[in-house]
């Protein structure tokens, strides 16, 4: 369950290959070819080398981006920027697991970069190294203490590993955000849930109702939560919409 309630409201950033390096390293040859015009200048460029690279998208080894940086002296900024590129790739396929060791090399060659460690705590989490992930999230929150979305999946996270306190100091800063977001309230509300507190479980599952009135497992929570309050009527109340609500995807299935 914890998977589908574990999304980021931030999309990944796309990557141009316009980013990449544009210029070869300034030599004799390259000042003489400057002077020539464009049909007579000769041999490839920089930039032909580098994206042809990224045309084959992590099917070469470090090795290779290695023999690029003796022939253009690639920067390391030059260099995170084509390991960007490639873990983008993998990302926007899914393939996290792919995705995983260019990210790494990513954060190596430039580790202020907080959108560098916050891909790499996204495709941790998916691959199942919470531990790892956590660490990363930290990160991205000491780089940058407003990032929301480090934020939301770090207190998910502690959710997921039932640091029910944890997670809740965390969602709240997250509603202070972005206080209309269901989702986090219905989290919420699981870790209150945890901690044994039913009525603040309540409260916060009644608010991701409130804002989301039409999400069934919102209802679902709150009936048996009622149901353990000894509050029947309310769970009646609340399971009768859930099946309202399957039936009604049901008669949109035809």
């Amino acid at each position: 369950m914890m998977n589908d309630d574990i999304k980021d409201d931030e999309e990944i950033q796309e990557t141009e290959e316009n980013d990449v390096i544009k210029k070869p390293v300034k030599t004799k040859k390259n000042k003489a070819q400057a002077n020539l015009s464009g049909a007579e200048r000769i041999g490839p460029t920089a930039t032909f080398y580098t994206h042809a690279f990224l045309l084959f998208c992590g099917r070469v080894l470090n090795k290779t981006l290695d023999a690029y940086n003796s022939l253009f002296a690639l920067t390391p900024k030059d260099k995170a920027m084509i390991y960007r590129n490639i873990s983008t790739h993998y990302t926007k396929k899914g393939l996290q697991e792919k995705a995983l060791s260019y990210l790494k090399e990513w954060t190596r060659l430039d580790p202020s970069d907080a959108d560098a460690q916050y891909q790499l705590g996204v495709a941790l989490s998916a691959a199942g190294e919470t531990s790892s992930a956590l660490k990363a999230f930290k990160k991205v929150l000491n780089l940058s203490p407003t990032h929301k979305g480090a934020l939301y999946r770090k207190s998910a996270l502690h959710l997921k590993l039932k640091d029910f306190k944890a997670a809740i100091e965390g969602l709240e800063k997250v509603c202070e955000k972005t206080p209309n977001n269901p989702k986090v309230y219905y989290l919420i509300g699981i870790a209150y849930d945890g901690l044994g507190e039913i009525d603040k479980a309540i409260e916060a599952v009644k608010k991701a109702i409130e804002l989301n009135p039409t999400e069934i497992k919102y209802h679902q929570h709150l009936g048996f939560l009622n149901v353990r309050k000894d509050d029947h009527k309310a769970a009646a109340k609340h399971f009768t919409k859930v099946m309202e609500l399957e039936r009604e995807l049901d008669e949109d299935d035809y």
